[in-house]
């Protein structure tokens, strides 16, 4: 025999029985490496790590504390108002040069302070302070969206590499079994009961295989140096992820999503647009005052020091309809809103029914390669027992071990591509 197998793992009958076989495809699925023994990490720890480190949830956090300064300024700008100006000005003149007495007084002399307090500004601040509020709102929508973006990001980096861990597992454990076996179907080919080429088709094989390991491995380590990196981790430790845990969502709430929420953020805004348009066209008053000099003569100083007081009105009277057309611009934009609202609701429904029907074909699809993968086991168990009594040919286990292996692939594709659809099942927004 001359035929070099992708991923064989030849028992011999008279060295290991049935249910040995059994054992050792079984520990071929979940071994984990010695190096990865040496450590272990959980999807929470990367997650939490990620949450940590993200730039984008910091800036969030330095935007909601920022809040409380722009309400502390609206307050500020709706209250008094205090301020001082003074001025020096000296105008000498003689009979033919210098400035007309009668326009510059010969001088002036001031020192004032004044203040201002605007009046019945309840509606205008509560609307500004409404207009932060919605901004608080805005962040908070926008931390939560950021937070399920990376949050699912981190899990299908993570499911990638746990499958690239398995794959690892399972790779050196083949390697292992075909390295243990070389020495037993050696001394069976010096019996007669095979022949070198057997022992160098398992040779080659095994070589094969340890190369198809440090592949695995080095795939491992990038996949592995890529879930720190989106973690913000600076770490190269190759360690061992522990298995997931994963549950699809009882129930789906739309209203949940943070982007649908975001739609009711932007009618709120609407609707403040809108109370501003009538507020700039409401009569302004405030109290105004001052105390301090006034004079134009030096020698007038001493007399000169008083106050004032009085009221300022502005009232708006005709602007050409701009009021109108304001209005009819926020109606406008309202209408879109709701518009963009019903088709992003609509959306949402839709990709959470493709999603569902996806994870009843994947249960399905996995079900089905894991009954596979027992038939191959009970089929590789019966080879076993009858290669003992020379009625197959050892070229018909090696095809059955390499069938097994490329289901055991499958397995660990199949399981690796359900948990990516719950997690976009639970980060679905």
């Amino acid at each position: 025999m001359d035929m070099t197998l992708a991923n064989p793992a030849p028992n011999i009958a008279r060295c290991l029985g049935a249910g040995a076989f059994r054992s050792a495809l079984v520990a071929l699925l979940f071994a984990s490496t010695p190096l990865l023994h040496a450590q272990s990490r959980s999807l929470d720890f990367y997650l939490q790590l990620a949450e940590t480190n993200s730039p984008v949830l910091k800036d969030q956090a330095y935007r909601r504390a920022a809040l409380t300064l722009d309400s502390s300024e609206v307050r500020a700008a709706y209250g008094p108002q205090v301020g001082g100006n003074g001025q020096f000005l000296y105008a000498p003149n003689g009979a033919h040069w210098g400035y007309d007495p009668a326009i510059t007084n010969g001088g002036l002399y001031s020192a004032v302070v004044g203040a201002s307090v605007p009046l019945f500004t309840g509606g205008r601040k509560q609307t500004a302070l409404d207009s932060v509020a919605l901004r608080g709102n805005a962040i908070q929508l926008g931390t939560e969206t950021a937070l399920l973006d990376l949050r699912q990001r981190i899990t299908d980096q993570y499911i990638t590499t746990f499958a690239d861990q398995r794959s690892l597992a399972a790779a050196e454990q083949r390697s292992r079994l075909l390295d243990e076996e070389e020495s037993v179907l050696s001394r069976l080919a010096g019996q007669g009961i095979y022949q070198e080429v057997d022992v160098m088709n398992l040779r080659v094989n095994a070589q094969a295989q340890r190369i198809a390991a440090s592949k695995a491995k080095a795939l491992l380590r990038n996949d592995l140096l890529v879930l720190n990196t989106l973690c913000g981790s600076a770490d190269t430790t190759l360690v061992a992820l522990a298995p997931l845990e994963m549950a699809p969502p009882v129930a789906f709430d739309p209203t949940a999503s943070p982007n649908l929420k975001q739609f009711a953020v932007d009618s709120l805004a609407n609707d403040i647009a809108d109370r501003q348009v009538d507020q700039n066209y409401r009569a302004r008053l405030s109290a105004v005052g001052d105390a301090g000099l006034n004079a134009v003569a030096i020698s007038a100083v001493p007399n000169r020091f008083g106050a004032s007081a009085g009221l300022n009105l502005s009232v708006p009277i005709y602007d050409g309809n701009k009021r109108r057309s304001q209005h009819a611009r926020i109606a406008l934009r309202e209408k879109s809103r709701t518009a963009y609202q019903d088709f992003y609701a609509d959306q949402l429904a839709l990709r959470h029914a493709q999603l569902a029907r996806a994870l009843v074909n994947a249960d399905s699809l996995l079900a089905g390669t894991q009954h596979q993968s027992a038939d191959e086991e009970k089929l590789i168990d019966l080879y076993r027992v009858e290669l003992e009594h020379g009625l197959v040919r050892l070229t018909d286990l090696f095809l059955a071990l390499e069938n097994h292996a490329r289901t055991t692939t499958d397995l660990i594709q199949a399981e690796a591509d359900r948990s990516r659809i719950i997690n976009a099942l639970i980060h679905l927004q």
